[in-house]
């Protein structure tokens, strides 16, 4: 997962930069948490459950 978001994040850096140094002020452009699995695993209030518990506003 973590080559995952390293490849991700230097894409979006790449072709969108300007944005995000505007809306990044720190620099980060992925948590450090991850959540995988798939849908047939798990339900649909066990993925909104780890959603609002890792959100940040």
């Amino acid at each position: 997962m973590r080559t995952v978001k390293s490849i991700t994040a230097r894409e979006m850096w790449e072709q969108h930069e300007s944005f995000l140094e505007e809306y990044l002020w720190v620099g980060g452009f992925w948590e450090e948490s991850y959540y995988v699995g798939t849908a047939g695993d798990v339900s649909t209030d066990t993925i909104e459950q780890y959603i609002e518990r890792t959100e940040h506003v």
